[in-house]
């Protein structure tokens, strides 16, 4: 059941994290238009489901402590839940952004966006982990750049 339960966390993250990929692939289009482009309620549902994957994989990651003591397999559990996944959506989606308003941020993907921005809400430093993701970024379109013309 656990391996099946990760399993599925996994192609839940691939799927989600690989449509902005392919809409930033298509040529001009970039990780900062896909989000800008979609509804509240789409930005809500993101949201969602990477706390729903946080907890199934938080979840086996805590169970699979069999000597653990119920008391800390539940603090494991949180504090990796809580590592993940934001507790105050509005907050996180305003931080996503913002972060997105900026255009030297257009190409970070989105996951890289939202551990920003929820670091950001938390109150952690963030303006190193902001330029390391540029770079990330740009090495990335990059390298779409080149995918695209060798497809062609």
């Amino acid at each position: 059941m656990s391996k099946k339960a990760l399993l599925f966390a996994a192609l839940f993250v691939l799927v989600v994290f690989r449509g902005p990929a392919l809409a930033a692939a298509a040529g001009s289009a970039t990780f900062a238009h896909a989000w800008n482009n979609y509804s509240e309620k789409e930005k809500r549902s993101f949201l969602f489901g990477l706390a729903t994957a946080a907890r199934a994989i938080c979840t086996d990651l805590t169970t699979m402590q069999k000597d653990a003591k119920p008391q800390d397999m539940e603090t494991n559990f949180r504090n990796c839940f809580n590592n993940y996944a934001g507790m105050e959506p509005d907050r996180v989606i305003a931080a996503m952004n913002a972060l997105y308003a900026d255009s030297k941020n257009a190409m970070i993907p989105i996951d890289g966006a939202y551990r920003i921005s929820l670091m950001q809400v938390r109150g952690d430093k963030v303006d190193d982990i902001i330029v390391q993701s540029r770079k990330y970024g740009e090495g990335l379109k990059k390298q779409l750049e080149q995918q695209h013309k060798t497809d062609q």
